[in-house]
């Protein structure tokens, strides 16, 4: 299942990711503009990457600076 959302267009897996976290909260229907809202994020977001503009970066470095930044805080 995983694999074949993997292969759908990048409109279709943002569409698809917006309809799978609004079923997360059923007490809540979807607000058009929000989703459309979020919608424009990703695509933006996705074509930042395939352009080269942004890069990612591994989760386990993200929580080893945040972890690091907040240490330093904390020594204040």
């Amino acid at each position: 299942m995983i694999e074949q959302a993997l292969r759908l267009s990048v409109e279709d897996r943002t569409e698809l990711v917006a309809r799978l976290l609004e079923s997360l909260d059923e007490t809540a229907p979807a607000d058009p503009g929000h989703v459309a809202a979020w919608t424009e994020v990703i695509d933006r977001r996705v074509q930042d990457l395939q352009e080269g503009r942004v890069e990612l970066i591994d989760g386990s470095v993200t929580m080893a600076r945040a972890r690091a930044a907040v240490a330093t805080a904390r020594r204040r």
